[in-house]
């Protein structure tokens, strides 16, 4: 996907020596907004570890850029109302840690396992959107995009336990936005988002029993404003 990427971004930079007025917008942006989920660490008999925060909820903000296209060249309407664009956070977002109390009582087969508190440090090191937008009027849009997660955690428990430190979550988002253009090319938004990101289960490979840390489906909404050029 980011070689992909990479090769539109040339194609788009060649186009814009050779083209005052090529369709393409590129910009940064500044969003805050809250994410909420939960999560669980259960055995191979399905009992679930005490939990201290079944659910929690973030406040958070981040920074990036984008890249969009507009199809104004296809002679066909509301089609030709459409950018299909690629969105990136600049940096790494740090999700916080969370615990639970792991009973002696949880080893599979009736075995048991070193009892204790675990924590789990998450930070997002890759926030990746594939979107479209739909200019409803002049100043009016909505939008729509797959988002592609990228997740690193670090586990401290038990010396037998341990749990894998790279995972990828898959989501949608929603949007609806504002923006003003000048004649220089110039543009603002300021929009409102959705997230809907799919959950994970990862089994542990330690050797004291069969364990599996589960996260659940992650939702919540931001608030964005973005400054950018028109080619």
């Amino acid at each position: 996907m980011k070689k992909i990427i990479i090769a539109i971004l040339m194609t788009f930079g060649i186009f814009s020596m050779v083209s005052a007025d090529i369709g393409v917008k590129v910009g940064v942006s500044a969003q805050i907004g809250t994410m909420e989920t939960s999560g669980s660490e259960s055995n191979s008999d399905g009992v679930t570890a005490t939990q201290k925060s079944p659910v929690r909820e973030a406040l958070f903000g981040t920074a990036g850029f984008f890249i969009e296209k507009d199809l104004k060249f296809l002679p066909v309407p509301i089609i030709n109302r459409i950018s299909i664009g690629f969105d990136n956070i600049a940096h790494d977002l740090d999700l916080g840690t969370a615990s639970n109390v792991r009973k002696a009582s949880l080893g599979a087969a009736g075995a048991a396992v070193a009892a204790g508190e675990n924590t789990l440090n998450a930070k997002v090191d890759g926030f990746e959107t594939v979107y479209a937008t739909l200019n409803v009027t002049d100043w009016l849009y909505v939008k729509a995009g797959s988002v592609t997660v990228d997740v690193k955690t670090k586990f401290v428990g038990t010396a037998t336990s341990t749990y894998a430190t790279n995972h990828s979550l898959d989501g949608t988002m929603t949007g609806i936005g504002l923006a003003h253009q000048s004649d220089n090319g110039l543009f603002f938004r300021i929009e409102y988002n959705d997230y809907e990101i799919d959950g994970k289960s990862v089994a542990n490979t330690g050797t004291d029993s069969k364990f599996t840390a589960k996260l659940n489906d992650v939702s919540g909404s931001t608030g964005r404003i973005s400054i950018g050029k028109a080619f």
